[in-house]
């Protein structure tokens, strides 16, 4: 059953027969869009979507009832439904949240893809003309496309001769551009060239204060102005051939859509690599053509320079086919290999996993060295083992996030080809690492919908009919695990690739058992089908393994609580609810353990009860022994050793180093102060369960 299908029977199971709608919403474009219509509403209003306002909230009105879901407050869900609706349950809010996830995970995917062909198109463009201004301003469009908020663009290439930045490649702005011509730390694009640091203005206002701050001439601000239709928003970002900076790129957003954000700023500092790129091409040509009899030895440093940017291109091209074939990182990795013609090994950070053509072969390094390695450093650099050999590292990073690296044993000197290979095989590979990453949590979904599903199947032929499609026997024996990572343990960046890692990790160490294993946050949830009861013992051996493993290593730790054994996966709800009290009661002590529901014992019984009733329980009962007395304390002492030794006066007075005689009299005065009499079993049993609690809230 596809999504589509499963939002319709389940807002059915929920709602009853209505009409509904679903609405998507992209802060990139700031308003929202039709996905699916099931109302049949005719010029129906568009909902208003307001993210900051929560995750989830409800919002009425008399036609209709409007349920909004935002993530990350950039893209929202709103399934309108066509029908006053009083309340919804928070279980269903918070399953339609995960579900309807979905749409925004795809449609996000989509736009990732799409703008990678932007990317390449305009890539392919620097060696498809010697016209500088023709490609400039074919790089300057493809970044507009890229960034829908943005309406017009230049380039300003530094003048040595002038001191100044002048205009290049203007797309959206009338010809007084080109008299806007700045010096080095004035207005924007002036600073941004200075010091190298790209800069994001969202208001009018901010604009203006900006060009003020920085020494803006009125002449010059003038011409800005006359230029275009008006700015109220602007990106603007350095372009540097290698350490050379040259120029700067800037976006104008004429009428304020939404926000640029440091996404756009990415895209556009990507952009402007491309640029460099250009310009860098057409002043090899010029001076080839006008200098080229003049000075012979520069002609020669032009060709081998043309050469390896021809080399780039051709590696990247190569790669890129190769990409496109998806059949694998490992692919990649070996037509790497193959071009640099020297050992390759890759390490992938999401998984923690090497990979080299020689499987046999052992690792050089382990993971916990190679994070070591990058948990300070960016940049590639060579390192030696304590057998002198050395090897060259190469990072792959995604934004700030380490997302993996090239390793090459070093038998000869990285040549620039080689550099060549691995800048364009690493750029490859973080975007198959990036989509890999992302398909991933796609599956996690669907998983967690599957699971979610069969949570909320009381009919058992309908169950039966789940079982069926997802190959799970029905009348077998069910266990339900529960793997939660602290929050306070683990950097929250990573906190993804942690899931993913473990969720990973689980399912290879349990086998081809029948199972559902997905990960959310920071939780990992597990259905396992089992041959017989005793059988849950051993899965709790493989997960402490998992466990002592992760520690060991110094990844991410976790604790574990699993449910008991159920003959019958009509008992998974409950399987479910007692993995869960298993990782509240451990949470509740702190403690990174793997442990079943029944070795929980006694505290089974309160771990729903309210910590004010059990408070009160407590003094109620032995609240006369714990009066700030040293006396009392005594008394208090005497009733809890009485306790754990079974009741035993002998065992009791040889703990405590007292007489019998003395034990006694504190017994009968600890019976008086208590009002009970200690050989009533009632009484007795009482005592023994405010001892028991007290304790435990001792141990916490």
């Amino acid at each position: 059953m596809n999504l589509e299908k499963y939002i319709a029977q389940y807002m059915e199971e929920e709602f009853g027969e209505s009409g509904y709608q679903i609405w998507s919403y992209d802060a990139t474009v700031g308003n929202a869009r039709l996905l699916e219509d099931r109302g049949r509403k005719k010029g129906d209003n568009v909902p208003e979507c307001n993210p900051s306002i929560g995750y989830y909230y409800i919002k009425k009105d008399d036609a209709h009832t409007d349920l909004h879901f935002y993530y990350l407050k950039k893209h929202g869900i709103v399934l309108r439904i066509f029908k006053q609706i009083e309340t919804v349950r928070e279980c269903v809010m918070e399953h339609l949240f995960y579900c309807l996830h979905s749409f925004v995970l795809e449609e996000r995917l989509s736009t990732k893809v799409e703008e990678q062909k932007v990317i390449m198109e305009s890539m392919h463009s620097i060696s498809s003309s010697l016209d500088l201004d023709h490609v400039l301003k074919t790089i300057i469009r493809h970044a507009l496309n890229v960034i829908p908020a943005a309406d017009a663009g230049y380039l300003m290439i530094y003048n040595p001769q002038k001191q100044k930045l002048i205009p290049k490649a203007p797309v959206g702005f009338n010809d007084a551009i080109y008299q806007f011509q700045t010096r080095i730390g004035e207005s924007i694009t002036g600073k941004v060239f200075e010091d190298g640091k790209s800069r994001i203005y969202n208001s009018y206002e901010e604009i203006i204060a900006a060009m003020h701050a920085h020494h803006v001439l009125p002449e010059i601000f003038q011409q800005i102005h006359l230029s275009s239709d008006g700015v109220e928003g602007a990106i603007c970002v350095p372009v540097s051939i290698d350490a050379n900076r040259i120029g700067v790129m800037i976006i104008h957003q004429c009428k304020l859509r939404k926000r640029l954000d440091q996404e756009d700023m990415m895209l556009l500092e990507g952009f402007a690599t491309q640029a460099a790129i250009a310009i860098q091409n057409a002043q090899y040509y010029t001076e080839t053509k006008e200098q080229l009899q003049q000075i012979t030895n520069l002609s020669a440093q032009l060709k081998e320079r043309n050469a390896q940017l021809q080399k780039r291109q051709e590696v990247h091209d190569t790669l890129t086919m190769l990409s496109l074939k998806n059949k694998g990182i490992h692919l990649l990795v070996d037509g790497m290999q193959n071009m640099m013609d020297r050992k390759v090994i890759f390490f992938n950070g999401l998984e923690n996993d090497f990979y080299s053509s020689n499987e046999n072969e052992a690792a050089f390094f382990s993971v916990f060295e190679i994070r070591t390695l990058f948990s300070e450093r960016r940049m590639d650099f060579y390192a030696f083992t304590e057998k002198e050999a050395c090897f060259y590292f190469y990072p792959i990073y995604n934004g700030e996030i380490f997302i993996g690296c090239l390793i090459i044993p070093l038998d000869k000197p990285i040549s620039e080809f080689d550099r060549i290979t691995l800048e364009q095989g690493s750029t490859v590979l973080a975007l198959e690492l990036v989509n890999r990453q992302t398909a991933t949590k796609i599956y996690h979904r669907r998983v967690y919908e599957q699971f979610r599903k069969l949570l909320a199947c009381e009919d058992r032929n309908l169950l039966i009919q789940y079982g069926k499609e997802m190959n799970l026997d029905i009348n077998g024996y069910w266990m339900v695990a529960v793997l939660e990572i602290p929050k306070e343990r683990v950097d929250l960046q990573y906190l993804d690739i942690h899931v993913h890692q473990l969720a990973s990790r689980i399912n290879s160490e349990i086998g081809d058992r029948e199972k559902l294993v997905y990960g959310f946050y920071n939780k990992i949830s597990l259905l396992v089908s089992l041959s017989n009861v005793e059988e849950v013992n051993e899965i709790k051996t493989k997960l402490e393994t998992v466990r002592i493993h992760q520690h060991d290593k110094g990844s991410a730790i976790f604790r574990g609580g699993l449910s008991s054994v159920y003959k019958g996966l009509a008992f998974i709800s409950k399987c479910f609810d007692e993995a869960n009290k298993t990782i509240s009661y451990l949470a509740s002590r702190s403690s990174l353990e793997v442990i079943r529901y029944e070795e929980i014992g006694l505290d089974r019984l309160f771990l729903n009860q309210p910590s004010g009733d059990i408070e009160q329980f407590i003094q109620e009962t032995l609240s006369p022994l714990t009066k700030e007395n040293s006396r009392y304390k005594e008394l208090e002492k005497t009733l809890f050793t009485y306790v754990e030794a079974n009741r035993s006066p002998g065992k009791t007075a040889k703990l405590l180093h007292i007489h019998i005689n003395t034990l006694y009299q504190r017994l009968q005065t600890i019976e008086e102060l208590l009002c009970i009499d200690l050989n009533d079993s009632k009484d007795i049993l009482k005592i023994q369960l405010a001892c028991h609690l007290k304790q435990s809230q001792m141990a916490l």
